[in-house]
């Protein structure tokens, strides 16, 4: 475990706490992608159906933030190609995952802007086992949905190779009955989606070889390739109904390379580089007409990183410099029926050409003062060319009195950097009575947290955690709601830091393994949030303030596993007087081996069948009702499990 403190610990003896969902757990949880490994955690909120406005991504929320306020990384990489500031994280398949990390809390003292909530790390791996080996899983789900994935490695003494390809999709979803009353019957009969057909493409290579004097390489090379097609309705007075198709096409490739030297003693020194590319193009097209709306946006992002860790005894030093390049542009371009026919607009500069850099400074030491207590404090100086610099420090300590108890507390500070859209942006809706321009003037969002928690075992098999938490943030960047211009009935809106806000919490859970075949867990998640800037001091909207949840593992007769996760959400402020209704879901799964290395599986997400009501007007509950799935996975070589 590294993301936490950047220095290899294990995580029941981490100074700062960092949560582990291997992708056998995720597995096991009927997870096809990192979205749907991670809703099943305590105290942390994954629901496309809170983000409608966005085209409903999986987008994480921790500690009440959300959106650029988690940072999600790819080994220790920022990930670019966000969805109106939210990374999908359905987007991101599990085929070549070893392991998800995640810490809670501000992190912006080792990772800079956006870990204000928390981070995500998506970890790969070198192979397991020496020589050739390889992993296959095929997975039917109800919605016509299908999951291929494949994975070849090869791991000599010093080098190693792993290919993976993976491929998925799903029918679209639709919660409304298609419309009788088209303006073009001859449109067709589709019920507008809530969630798009989809398919999407892996194609990862993976390399690494251990060179003389302690020099090991790694290269990452990925690229995904993502298909949806969505259908929107729309009614105009006294015209009718008309139905507009989205389809909408992306790619990302993301190329790592990584150098680390190792000194012995446990100091070393890393260096990487990364770029990724990202580029969306989406449509919306009036069905049975030429009218369109084509929408280009590119990004890129290029990074330099140095990391030196250093062991002098009972302290460990690390220290590192990044510098970091981030493009994006996005283009509109309008093609529309008049009296004299066809008529295509010039391509519109929605965002243009934004270049954004950065370079950081940051260190942090490990001190083991007594074998009992550890002191981490940390700093990050982060210089940027759009608003000049900022300082995060954040310092932890962890006790551990006796062997089966430790206590963490940490607090620091978080800031996310304005996002280029922010910067740059130009939206142009004069038809819908306003104009969204972008500021340049805009500040950095910062924040206070502080974080605590006690894990106690008192026996083997027997685990108790209670935690707390506690953020104060400034200068949050939204549309400022007075108008820059009125003119002709049109309002140019633009960007500010007017928001202010709080939250805090506590988490509760237990874990005991009651008997060699049976595994049982519980927990409780209190959510508490303030939006200070309002007229007068409510809640943060869409932050549900109670979660409960319960799980179990057991061996049944006959090599059966049976995984069950029950999960109950309490109702949310959206607005005064209107809050989203609470639900529960339940997930289960059976799984049996077929010969060594291998499984078939059964399942269910969502068996008890929540879901969103479409004609309910602030309604957060799943899109999807209950989703049936069966399958088969097997390693090689084949082993006894």
């Amino acid at each position: 475990m590294v993301t936490g403190t950047r220095t290899p610990e294990s995580s029941q003896r981490a100074t700062v706490r960092t949560r582990v969902v291997t992708r056998e757990e995720a597995e096991r949880r009927g997870a096809a992608n990192v979205g749907e490994a991670l809703d099943g955690e305590l105290g942390v909120q994954v629901n496309p159906s809170a983000y409608g406005a966005l085209g409903n991504p999986s987008a994480i929320q921790i500690q009440g933030f959300d959106l650029d306020r988690v940072l999600v990384l790819e080994d220790g990489e920022r990930v670019i190609g966000d969805a109106g500031g939210a990374i999908d994280l359905s987007s991101i398949p599990l085929g070549d995952v070893s392991r998800i990390e995640l810490v809670t809390g501000p992190t912006s003292s080792l990772y800079g802007t956006s870990a204000i909530g928390g981070v995500v790390n998506v970890l790969s791996a070198p192979p397991d086992h020496p020589g050739f080996s390889g992993r296959a899983r095929v997975e039917g789900r109800s919605r016509a949905g299908l999951l291929l994935h494949g994975a070849g490695a090869y791991r000599g003494e010093r080098t190693w190779a792993s290919v993976d390809a993976s491929f998925q999709r799903e029918d679209s979803l639709s919660l409304v009955e298609p419309s009788e009353n088209l303006a073009d019957p001859g449109a067709g009969a589709d019920a507008p989606t809530a969630l798009p057909e989809r398919s999407q493409r892996l194609l990862g290579l993976r390399a690494g070889a251990t060179l003389d004097r302690g020099i090991d390489l790694r290269l990452r090379a990925r690229w995904i390739h993502d298909e949806q097609d969505g259908i929107e309705q729309k009614e105009w007075p006294v015209l009718g109904v008309y139905l507009y198709d989205l389809p909408e096409v992306t790619d990302r490739i993301t190329l790592h390379l990584a150098e680390t030297l190792d000194f012995g003693g446990g100091s070393s020194l890393r260096l990487a580089a990364g770029r990724q590319w990202a580029s969306r193009t989406s449509r919306r097209d009036l069905r049975g007409s030429p009218d369109e709306e084509l929408r280009e946006r590119s990004g890129t992002l290029q990074s330099y990183e140095a990391i030196a860790t250093i062991a002098d005894g009972q302290r460990t030093w690390v220290a590192g410099a990044r510098a970091e390049v981030e493009t994006l542009d996005q283009r509109l371009k309008v093609t529309k029926v008049s009296a004299s026919g066809t008529v295509e607009t010039p391509p519109i500069d929605e965002v243009p050409e934004t270049q954004l850099g950065s370079a950081a400074l940051y260190g942090q030491l490990a001190w083991k003062l007594t074998d009992e207590l550890t002191l981490m404090p940390g700093v990050r100086g982060e210089l940027r060319l759009r608003y000049g610099g900022v300082i995060a420090p954040r310092l932890a300590l962890a006790y551990r009195p006796a062997p089966s108890l430790t206590l963490r507390v940490s607090g620091g500070r978080g800031f996310r950097a304005p996002s280029a859209k922010e910067l740059g942006f130009s939206l142009d809706h004069s038809s819908l009575g306003y104009i969204l321009q972008g500021n340049p003037a805009l500040a950095p969002e910062t924040s206070w947290g502080v974080n605590g928690d006690v894990t106690w075992t008192p026996r083997e098999g027997l685990t108790a955690r209670a935690g707390a938490f506690a953020n104060w943030v400034d200068d949050l960047i939204d549309v400022d709601p007075t108008p820059l211009d009125s003119s002709g009935g049109v309002d140019t809106h633009t960007y500010m830091n007017i928001a202010e806000a709080r939250t805090a919490g506590i988490e509760l859970s237990t874990t005991l393994k009651a008997t060699p075949w049976l595994r049982v867990e519980a927990g409780y998640a209190y959510l508490w949030t303030r939006d200070d800037t309002a007229d007068h001091a409510q809640p943060l909207s869409g932050k549900p303030p109670h979660t409960a949840q319960a799980a179990l593992r057991g061996e049944l007769p006959f090599e059966i596993e049976l995984v069950a996760r029950l999960r109950t959400i309490s109702s949310a402020f959206i607005e005064e007087d209107l809050h989203a209704p609470g639900f529960t879901t339940l997930d289960a799964r059976l799984a049996r081996p077929l010969w060594p290395s291998s499984q078939a599986y059964l399942g269910v997400r969502n068996l008890l069948g929540a879901h969103k009501d479409p004609d309910r007007r602030g309604d957060h509950r799943p899109l999807e009702g209950r989703t049936f799935y069966v399958g088969v996975r097997a390693d090689l070589p084949w082993e006894d499990s």
